[in-house]
Order: C-alpha cells, then structure tokens, then sequence
C-alpha cells in the first residue's frame, strides 16, 4: 500500500497532504502511534506513524529531528492530528518535508487514531492475502513447467502470460538466450515492439549479476518511461544468468516481481539440469575422443566401445582444435578453457547434434559429425569467434580446421591436420584466426623437396639476413616494412596504416630497401619465391 491509497481511502475523511507530493509513492508497510519524542528507537522501515504531536507540541527542535529520524528510518510518512493539540503544522516542518520529499498527512480531529489506523491495517493485510494467493497459483504454475520438461522457453513464455510485459532471459555474459513479446503493449504504438525487440536483443552488463537481489533500473523508450527489473538466476554463488521484465513505471505491480522471482527459481533449476546433462556429455566425450585419437585402435575394448558410440550414424567426421592465443602483455591472460568450452559445446550442439566437444591440455577439441557433408561450418566457426570476442574482446582465440574423413578410425589425421593448421595459421596469419588445410597445403612442398628448397634458400636467405642485420644494426624495421608491403599486395595506402607511418616515409623506406636488397620490387616472380623463403624461414624458425 502507498501513501497515495491512503489518500484515495480517506477521501470523504478530509484527510489530505499537505508536504512531501514527491513520496506519495512510498510503500506502508505497517502503521505504529507516536507517544514519545524518541519514536526513531521503534519505528521501522516502512511506517506510517500517526501521532497527535502532542509530545512535541512547544519544542519546535523536537519537530524538525522528528522528520529527519523517521526519514532516516525509511519510514513512509508522518500522519499528524491538528486542532488538538497543534493548531496547525508548522510551515519549518513543511519545508523540511518538501525538502526530504518525506509526505505529511493532516489527519482531522473527529477521527481517533484507531479509526485511521485500523482500515490502513485490514488494506495491507488483504493485499497480502491477495499476493500470497495469486503467488501461490504462480508457483504451481511455474512448478509444472518446470516439470513438463519445456526448458527456458517455456518459462519465459509462461511468465510472460502472467506479466503482460517484455521479457528476456540472458545468459552469463550477458547474451540473449531467449525472449517473448506480448501481441501488443496497451496504450502503446505497435511500433514499440520493434524497439523492444532490439533492446531485447542487445548485450547487457553482467557486473551485477552476482548480486542475490532483483535490481531495478529506469528506462525510456520511444519517449515512454518503463522499469527494467532484473533477476538473477544462480545458485550457490554460482550465475547462470539473468531472466528481465519490462513494465510501465506508472503501473509496475508486485504480483510481477513475485512472478519474475518464481520464474528465476525454476530458470535455476532447468541451468542445473542443463549443467548436470553437460557435465554427463563432456565426460562421454573426452573418453571417445581419448580412445579415437591417442588409443591403440586395435585394442577389442577399445573398438567394442568406439562401435557402440552415436558417432557411427555419421557418414563424414572433421577435426576442429580452438586454443586460446597467449595474450600480448601479462595484463591480460588468455581466455580460460572452460569459458571456451561451454560456448563451443552449446553452439557445435545446435548445428551437429552428432559431434564431440572435449577439453584437453588447454585445448578444446571438437569432433564435428554429419549425416551429410558440413555445408554451414564456416558461419559456425566465425559465430564461435563472435561469441569468444563478446566475452573479452582484448583476449584472442586461434581455430584449427583438420580435413574430412569418412571414416570414424581415421579422424586421428583429421586431428593431426587440425594441429598443423593451428600451428602454421599462428605463424601465417597471426593470432585469432581461423585457418583450413587449404590455406597451409602450398607450405608442405616447402618443407619436403630439400633440393628444390636448395635453390630458394641460396637465392633469398642472403637478401633476409641482410635486411635483419640492418634491422639489428640501425633499429629500422625493414623487414617487417616489406613483408606488410608484399601482404597487402603492394598497396601504399593499406601498407602505411597497417605500420602507422605515412606514405612518403613508406616509400622512402622501400627505397633504401631495394638499395640494401637489391630486390627488383616490379618483378613478381622474385617477390613471389621472396616471400616463400621467408615465410619458409619463419615457419622452420619455430
């Protein structure tokens, strides 16, 4: 109940306000009597206090502490019985109360302070009568959800039915897990929607999640002011996440808050299912993956369970290897594994629900298996580089792609390639990026024909080695300059904000380059077994 119902219930009784219009929304929890000028010692957060001022009637001191205290308190407000005792309230106390926004009833004289008292009483009692029932009937709702087995979409589509509002529930780092609308908002354009439907799809902040309390927050939309209650969902100090409701700021009820709490409760139970389901297939699944690709395949055990896995009902099987880069600085750490981990397993689940995710040695390995051929791995792997860049975008995550086998027995060179590509594509491409066989196949002849690679190295380490020892010698980044230079195919523009420098200093360094080098930069075969040996050099070098 808020000071405004008191307001609306005495309406006949001449009881009116008189300071303080800023708190006619505070919330009464309870009423108590003034008989002393100490009321401060019990009064509780929450208090209407009635009094006849009677204790404080010549100490004009004493009326303004008053005020001060009870506001202190968090009492709601101060009902004060003039023409008895007080003649009139006086005009300090009324500024103080339009100071603290602390509202004062004038309370007539022909009611007794029972009469005012006791109808305050019965209404907040039969509010919470009415909340404790209507909370009953939300939980039994919630509980069978919960029970029929729907998950989080279905608890949000139920509290959603309860509420009227948009909601939305966002996982851990803060990511849309899912949503519901209403058909229409009353009062409100259906263009409103389409904005809901954006603010319901953007990031939100996760410093409080681990907070065990709803918080509110004021915001605006489409010139409209509502309230955005959040709820944790956790358990155990443990966050999953966070289920939002968004109602009208003029019109937020309790029975919403109760329904948003009932439905955090039961979000928390299907978080733990999901956990205890995941925690089940991440063991499954580093077992198979243990005896696929570093157990003797020949072993009968080990066949015997191979055989008896989901995996042999895919036709093609590819190896995929996600490390965390080292950071640039010691500031900074790598992502941790199983951070990694559980935003791979729940997007690999969604595309192939055959495939393997498993955590090893820092690395996450993922198994991918399809009935058919992978037609959509490639906005897989860059939604996976999406998500790892949401979580901490100075943190970077390198992907190895392995090749495709048909055959279940022969993932282990899958693997193998996986390993390669993530090595190689480092070196190559550099950190937080996603390489495939196809862009590391040209290096493998670098690597075998020793005397094709005779003639490349007597050729072109020479030229390398003097541009290093000028770079050691005269601290210029020469190298460096053209290798950026052959990179980005000899553009100027793209070669000089890719190194920070301007145009002019670029090209004078190309100069002073080909002086030291004698390299013909207008000749592209030179250029090109130029950055084979380089990129040759570096890869052996590691």
């Amino acid at each position: 109940m808020k000071i405004k119902d008191v307001l609306q219930l005495f309406q006949e009784q001449s009881i009116s306000l008189v300071a303080g219009t800023n708190g006619l929304n505070n919330m009464i929890e309870s009423v108590n009597i003034m008989d002393s000028p100490d009321i401060e010692n019990w009064a509780k957060a929450g208090d209407l206090i009635l009094t006849t001022a009677y204790t404080i009637k010549d100490n004009p001191f004493l009326q303004e502490q008053l005020l001060t205290k009870l506001k202190a308190c968090g009492c709601a407000g101060l009902g004060i019985k003039t023409k008895r005792f007080l003649p009139e309230i006086p005009i300090k106390m009324l500024d103080i109360a339009n100071q603290l926004d602390f509202p004062i009833l004038e309370l007539p004289l022909n009611l007794s302070l029972a009469e005012i008292m006791n109808p305050i009483i019965s209404n907040i009692v039969n509010r919470q009568s009415v909340l404790l029932q209507r909370s009953n009937e939300i939980y039994k709702s919630m509980t069978a959800v919960a029970m029929s087995g729907g998950g989080l979409p279905v608890i949000i589509s139920c509290l959603g039915k309860i509420t009227q509002c948009p909601i939305a529930c966002y996982d851990a780092n803060g990511m849309l897990i899912n949503h519901w609308l209403p058909t229409n908002i009353p009062k409100q354009d259906a263009s409103i929607l389409l904005s809901f439907k954006k603010l319901l799809h953007s990031s939100q902040p996760t410093s409080n999640l681990s907070d065990k309390n709803s918080s509110a927050q004021s915001i605006t939309v489409e010139n409209h002011s509502y309230l955005k209650i959040s709820g944790p969902i956790l358990s155990n100090n443990e966050t999953f996440g966070s289920m939002t409701i968004f109602q009208r700021s003029n019109a937020f009820s309790d029975i919403n808050l109760i329904a948003l709490e009932h439905a955090c409760t039961v979000a928390t139970l299907e978080f733990l299912k999901q956990k205890a389901v995941t925690e089940s297939h991440k063991l499954y699944s580093r077992d198979i993956l243990e005896y696929l690709l570093f157990s003797d395949l020949k072993q009968p055990n080990v066949s015997g369970i191979i055989d008896s896995s989901t995996l042999t009902q895919a036709k093609v099987y590819k190896c995929v290897i996600i490390e965390p880069d080292t950071a640039d600085n010691e500031y900074t750490p790598p992502l941790p594994s199983f951070k990694l981990y559980e935003i791979v397993q729940q997007i690999i689940a969604t595309s192939y629900s055959l495939s393997l995710v498993s955590e090893r040695a820092g690395k996450i390995i993922i198994l991918l298996a399809s009935v058919n051929n992978f037609n959509h791995e490639n906005e897989i792997y860059k939604k996976l580089q999406q998500s790892f860049t949401h979580i901490d975008s100075l943190r970077k995550v390198s992907i190895g792609i392995g090749t495709p086998e048909p055959n279940l027995r022969a993932v282990r060179q899958s693997f193998h390639d996986a390993l390669a590509c993530l090595k190689l594509g480092r070196l190559l491409k550099g950190h937080g990026n996603i390489t495939h066989p196809y862009d590391i196949a040209g290096y493998s002849m670098l690597l075998a024909d020793n005397e094709t690679i005779h003639i490349l190295t007597q050729l072109y380490d020479p030229i390398i080695d003097k541009l290093e020892k000028s770079d050691q010698n005269l601290g210029t980044e020469f190298l460096k300059t053209l290798e950026t230079y052959l990179e980005f195919d000899k553009s100027l523009v793209a070669t000089a904000k890719e190194l920070y420098v301007h145009r002019n200093t670029l090209a004078n360094r190309l100069e002073r380059i080909t002086d030291i080098s004698g390299l013909d930069l207008e000749d592209r075969e030179q250029l090109f077994c130029f950055r084979l040996a380089l990129r040759r050099k570096k890869i052996l070098k590691e």
